[in-house]
């Protein structure tokens, strides 16, 4: 067999040996962590500090991709390749700004016409936005033309950075109305906007669930990486990968802050899949 026809093969290989009991169609939780290092994952042993015990267990129960890599490394072109499965030269997505067609096929279209609800809590980051002011309104409420076929349930902003604070700011619903929070860690009240939704959603249809937190992102008007409070001094004094020793910056005070929002995004995730047990839905 040739490499060309094995890979024309590959497909119906995988589809033979996949067990599909009475061709059950599985739940999809897809979640994403944005500015997140590879290293940082305990699973992967280049970082001692046991940032991530909940994707650790993952990791070793599930697959893990140690050569992983995103075609683009701006945000919004990254989320437009992983939803549309296309290069940025394709999807039209090249820059932050460009949203995505609003006839795009995507990961929630294609779920869609196969029975699946397509429903998104978080950043969304691929509607079209030029805006100059940090205030627009084109930073908030997503029409849905633009929601690349997530058009089920729906909390979300555009750019979360610029309608929220770590502690404080707003999500908009399918309705356009805003959905605030106050005084509650940003990835922290995400994460129960998830649960409320995994809690409620009826058993009828399969689901895509995406929850896209911007943590471990820093805030852009303030060039921090803010931790969750119970986090807040843990990290002082912790390692130092092996790129950013030589390098100059302000990473030394940054770091702290950022090795605790992993550690928050990581106790989400621990979250997650508790519900996902309590409901009897983490197969």
């Amino acid at each position: 067999m040739t490499r060309r026809s094995f890979l024309a093969a590959a497909p119906a290989l995988v589809a033979a040996q996949t067990p599909t009991p009475g061709n059950r169609r599985p739940n999809i939780l897809f979640v994403i962590s944005d500015q997140f290092r590879a290293d940082n994952l305990g699973c992967l042993g280049q970082n001692p500090m046991n940032l991530t015990p909940n994707l650790d267990a993952m990791a070793a129960r599930g697959t893990l991709f140690r050569q992983a890599m995103s075609n683009q490394p701006v945000c919004a072109p990254a989320r437009a390749t992983m939803f549309t499965g296309q290069y940025p030269a394709m999807h039209g997505v090249w820059r932050n700004g460009p949203g995505l067609k609003e006839n795009a096929v995507t990961l929630a279209t294609t779920l869609r016409e196969s029975g699946y609800t397509a429903n998104y809590i978080g950043k969304w980051h691929l509607s079209h936005n030029d805006a100059p002011s940090p205030n627009s309104r084109a930073n908030g409420p997503v029409p849905p033309a633009n929601r690349g076929g997530f058009a089920d349930f729906w909390e979300a902003s555009n750019a979360l950075e610029l309608t929220s604070h770590p502690f404080e700011g707003e999500m908009y619903a399918s309705d356009g109305s805003p959905i605030k929070f106050d005084g509650q860690y940003r990835a922290d009240f995400l994460t129960e906007r998830a649960v409320r939704f995994l809690k409620s959603n009826p058993r009828k249809d399969p689901f895509l669930l995406a929850v896209s937190y911007l943590e471990v992102h820093h805030q852009n008007d303030t060039d921090l990486f803010v931790a969750p409070k119970k986090y807040e001094g843990r990290y002082k004094n912790a390692f130092v990968p092996q790129d950013l020793r030589p390098l100059p910056g302000t990473w030394p005070s940054q770091l702290p802050g950022y090795y605790g929002s992993v550690a928050g995004i990581d106790d989400a995730m621990g979250t997650l899949l508790g519900t996902l047990k309590e409901l009897g839905l983490e197969d």
